[in-house]
């Protein structure tokens, strides 16, 4: 699922179920320019916020809008 889809889904979910939501996208312009370096960059922040969006949580919260 592409991250416009989920955001839908999130704002579906809450407005179904009347809950407030709010939504932030954010990009860090000094991110690593070396890929592996960025992708572990990345894999350790999702591991830290755990985030049930990602993939690699999906154990942990199940999949979201699955």
């Amino acid at each position: 699922m592409d991250a416009s889809n989920m955001i839908d889904s999130y704002y579906s979910l809450h407005h179904h179920y009347g809950l407030q939501r709010e939504v932030s996208i954010a990009s860090w312009w000094d991110a690593p320019t070396d890929r592996r370096a960025r992708q572990e960059l990345e894999l350790n922040l999702i591991l830290k916020w755990r985030s049930p969006f990602n993939k690699e949580n999906w154990e942990r919260w199940g999949q979201p809008f699955g």
